[in-house]
């Protein structure tokens, strides 16, 4: 194939894992018709990572499956972002899961880090911890039942998702359903989290009260460690078909590394005649922006998925009163100018899937959204698929939602879009985590004159 195969290994210890089966779950109804039957089948442990649960029929239905199997003597663990399930009003839910007997974590807890203040510019201190809170999320979205089965992609807990292709108002999304080596990778960095996450919740007075400072003073378990101390949750995986995958997990403060921003950067710049994009809302990093333009600029055909103003109406508060959409469209000139092709999903359930395709070869499903909280904040995770037709599944999947959306056209938007340029926002300290060789020229002359946005400096 034209991409090198192996240029994704210089960002990540995860190789290209042969002989793997996936199925390609490209609806909530498709992916929760194999979870229920994994979950119900579970002998020995159920590991969850979710950005969120909601509090309706499909997540009492999960908390039912897993009270039942908690009784029947199977390990459940959870790992969840704190301040997005208090909002959902799910905490009582897992309250009682832990009551029950499951292991739980709530990423980046809301009452965590704030005593004591710094002697030193507490104002400072405070604020800079306000917006943190606001930045970094747990956002995967993987299960692993008894170390064997995974399903991974962009879909949380709740009916929005579970109904997907069945309701109206469902979200439109996609999973996939892993079995093989890879599963292994996934197992391996549940395990790695959830243990530092469980140090991080007991660490002493004596040590420090902020996340960042604590990851780099206490490293985390290496894949060795992580199987040594957890024999039973990492069975020795052999030959079930025949799709190379990889796994990235995207770490910002857990390991201080984009990993998944890099990849896709590569990807991006190796690309040799098209890419297609999901994601639920378009808010990409002025290194995004040049990427693409420069791909475009080499005959690369760029298209994008996102919601429209009326199907971001379904996302969180309804579109946070708005802003999620117009906050998009603010960078909509310059896509546009640039020459990407930018399509706005037009049904009543919001277009949330991430799927991702170069070249009609490697296809990615995951998380991770092209906005900067995912290139920079948010802790991700994604499998990239190495198989000519599973690339041709993700390829039909993009040409049936182009057939629910409306391509945007810059002179029939015009007089619609913001006067501002959202690619025009200073840079922010988090784009010097970017590798040295792989910024533009223009960005690299406003990093060195340190004008950026600053949060943990």
């Amino acid at each position: 194939m034209d991409l090198d195969q192996d240029q994704l290994g210089y960002f990540t210890a995860n190789p290209i894992r042969e002989n793997n089966a996936i199925q390609f779950l490209p609806s909530g109804g498709a992916s929760y018709k194999i979870r229920w039957k994994l979950l119900k089948a579970a002998k020995h442990s159920i590991h969850i990572a979710t950005f969120s649960m909601m509090n309706d029929g499909t997540t009492r239905k999960l908390e039912t499956i897993l009270m039942e199997r908690l009784k029947a003597g199977v390990e459940v663990r959870i790992i969840f972002d704190d301040i997005v399930n208090r909002s959902t009003f799910a905490k009582p839910m897992i309250n009682r899961l832990v009551k029950a007997g499951a292991q739980v974590h709530g990423y980046n807890g809301l009452f965590e880090e704030w005593w004591p203040l710094a002697k030193q510019k507490p104002l400072k201190h405070l604020i800079r911890n306000i917006k943190l809170k606001l930045k970094r999320h747990y956002h995967e979205k993987y299960m692993i039942v008894d170390g064997t089965d995974a399903i991974l992609g962009g879909i949380n807990w709740g009916d929005k998702y579970a109904y997907g292709g069945i309701k109206s108002f469902a979200w439109r999304d996609s999973d996939v359903y892993l079995r093989g080596v890879v599963v292994s990778d996934l197992q391996v960095q549940f395990l790695k989290d959830f243990s530092r996450y469980q140090a991080w919740s007991l660490h002493k007075a004596d040590q420090p009260n902020f996340y960042p400072e604590f990851v780099k003073q206490n490293p985390v378990l290496t894949r060795e460690e992580v199987i040594q101390r957890y024999p039973a949750h990492c069975p020795e995986l052999g030959r079930e078909g025949k799709v190379a995958i990889r796994y990235i997990a995207h770490k910002p403060y857990d390991d201080n590394e984009l990993a998944m921003t890099h990849a896709f950067l590569s990807l991006i710049k190796n690309a040799k005649h098209s890419i297609y994009w999901g994601c639920h809302g378009v808010r990409p990093p002025r290194i995004y922006g040049e990427y693409l333009a420069e791909a475009v600029k080499r005959g690369v055909k760029v298209h994008l998925i996102t919601n429209s103003k009326y199907s971001s109406q379904s996302l969180m508060a309804r579109g946070l009163l708005g802003w999620m959409y117009k906050e998009c469209t603010k960078y909509y000139r310059r896509l546009l100018d640039d020459g990407v092709h930018l399509y706005e999903w037009q049904l009543e359930g919001a277009f949330h899937s991430k799927n991702f395709l170069v070249d009609d070869q490697l296809a990615s499903i995951g998380s991770y959204n092209l906005a900067r909280g995912s290139s920079y904040h948010h802790s991700e995770s994604n499998i990239f698929v190495y198989d000519q037709g599973f690339a041709l599944e993700v390829k039909q999947q993009f040409e049936d939602d182009f057939k629910h959306c409306k391509e945007i056209k810059r002179g029939d938007v015009e007089s619609q879009l913001p006067s501002e340029d959202a690619f025009e926002r200073p840079l922010h300290e988090r784009d010097l985590m970017i590798q040295a060789d792989m910024i533009p020229e223009s960005i690299q002359k406003e990093l060195d004159k340190k004008t950026y946005t600053r949060i943990l400096t």
